[in-house]
């Protein structure tokens, strides 16, 4: 009996050991860095052409939207990293016409665009809405 009772003795401060190492007892708050983007950007963009453009960036970082030129209106689609740089395609149908990079804070980008076809580029500016 005293045998059982010093090895519940050994046992028992590792089997509390185990149970107050919870993973839940971190007291830690996961934060989502995709959040500080999320939400409806407008901008526009300037250069060898001009227009607007506005994108809707998810959760997940990923953005949907339209750039506008003269009478032609393209899709808009691409995405930022945690660290908020950004890269973009905009398209006609499925052809990609053109290119947008650059840099997002948490309410205000900037950056570079080209558009391959018509073999043009400028800047852009946005802010969140």
């Amino acid at each position: 009996m005293k045998k059982i009772f010093i090895q519940l003795l050994c046992i028992a401060p590792l089997c509390l050991g185990a149970i107050s190492c919870d993973s839940n007892d971190d007291n830690h708050v996961h934060v989502n860095p995709y959040d500080a983007y999320k939400g409806t950007w407008t901008g526009t963009y300037t250069g060898d052409g001009d227009g607007t453009w506005t994108a809707t960036f998810d959760s997940a970082g990923k953005a949907e939207g339209t750039l506008v030129s003269g009478n032609n209106t393209f899709n808009l689609k691409g995405e930022v990293s945690e660290n908020g740089t950004i890269n973009a395609e905009y398209t006609s149908g499925t052809t990609v016409v053109g290119t947008m990079s650059g840099t997002l804070t948490d309410k205000t980008g900037s950056g570079t665009w080209d558009n391959k076809i018509q073999n043009l580029k400028g800047t852009w500016t946005g802010t969140k809405n």
